[in-house]
């Protein structure tokens, strides 16, 4: 790969087949039939046609075309400033059309000051939970505990579209669970499921010393468990026994919404939960999750463009928007057309390509 002079960047395109092979998901796999398909739309001239006046007035010049993994293609340029938004760029019409012709998703990244290596500069991952890097919503497991799951999903369903507030979705969850046993975590953990390629993106951002965090609407224990599973480096709670400033967040090895406990009475002969969270503590709302990423990104001089978010509710939107690659994982319908860029594969492993690993067969 060619070095880059002066002010030029990196404008990164990925081209995922919607209809991919079966051992898609996993990294440095043969090539699938669905590759030279990808490669002749990605290559083609138009594509290129199609993209030169999105940027304008900036300048593309094309370093290599690169098939990256099993019906995925990556197209490479440099990029004189100003830089064009990739955000509009996955929103075009124009683009729109495109991947809708030909069966495609296209994500587009930009990469300010980009090394000689494939390797796309990051420093920090930031992660939602449910859903994301695990395939459930742990509050919806918590109802199926007591058979009212319907009731809850409902309200699920309508919080992470974005019809209803965050805040108000969630204590009205919570009502609707008042007598759940408090040890119900432990059975949890035995039937929620890490999410498809999860274990393999962690490992692959852990090798290259990226930090890894979780930030969730969730709850504690379940939280503190995935930490653990997956070798995330932090956990955030939205309090620590005591309310945190406006300026700061304190990391803590359990985080998130803590939930209150009852002991027991007539009506439930053990110790439950009470349906409301615990006294004190504020709720992860998505100006909360911004502000931990934005906190992380000044506490350890990160620039944001070596920043990565991955999550799938609409109260991920706001820190998705905030980082420098926000990518919308199989997300919410809402979600899916409002987010900076989007990808609705079946395992987070391919995300390893758009970063940069994986890498079959060099340039061509």
């Amino acid at each position: 790969m060619n070095g880059h002079q002066g002010d030029d960047g990196r404008l990164i395109i990925t081209f995922f087949a919607r209809e991919r092979p079966s051992n898609a998901g996993s990294v440095g796999t043969s090539r699938g039939q669905n590759d030279s398909k990808v490669q002749s739309m990605a290559c083609g001239s138009a594509f290129a046609q199609l993209i030169e006046p999105q940027v304008a007035p900036a300048s593309l010049t094309l370093e290599h075309h690169t098939t990256v993994g099993p019906g995925i293609f990556q197209s490479i340029y440099s990029v004189s400033l100003p830089f064009p938004n990739p955000m509009k760029l996955r929103h075009h019409a124009s683009i729109a059309a495109f991947e809708a012709l030909h069966a495609l998703e296209i994500v587009f990244d930009i990469v300010p000051h980009p090394p000689t290596n494939p390797l796309r500069p990051l420093k920090l991952a930031v992660f939602d939970m449910d859903s994301t890097l695990i395939n459930e919503e742990v509050i919806d497991e918590l109802a199926r505990s007591i058979n009212i799951t319907s009731a809850v999903s409902a309200i699920t369903a309508r919080a992470m579209n974005g019809d209803i507030e965050f805040e108000q979705s969630l204590r009205e969850r919570l009502a609707l669970l008042s007598g759940v046993k408090a040890d119900v975590w432990e059975e949890l953990k035995k039937t929620v499921t890490i999410a498809a390629g999860a274990r393999e993106l962690i490992e692959y951002l852990g090798a290259r010393g990226v930090m890894t965090v979780v930030v969730s609407g969730g709850f504690a224990p379940m939280a503190s468990w995935l930490k653990e599973q997956l070798g995330l480096d932090h956990a955030f709670a939205n309090h620590v026994r005591r309310p945190i400033s406006s300026s700061a967040v304190r990391r803590i090895d359990i985080s998130l919404n803590q939930l209150a406990e009852c002991p027991p009475n007539d009506t439930y002969p053990y110790t439950h939960l009470s349906g409301d969270l615990a006294p004190g503590y504020p709720i992860v709302t998505p100006e909360y999750k911004r502000h931990v990423l934005k906190s992380l990104i000044q506490e350890h001089s990160i620039p944001v463009s070596e920043t990565l978010v991955v999550g799938d509710g609409s109260n991920d939107l706001l820190m998705l928007g905030a980082a420098g690659l926000g990518i919308a994982w199989r997300a919410k319908e809402r979600v899916q057309r409002e987010a900076p860029q989007r990808l609705n594969g079946t395992t987070l492993s391919d995300l390893i390509y758009i970063l940069g690993g994986g890498v079959e067969d060099g340039n061509n």
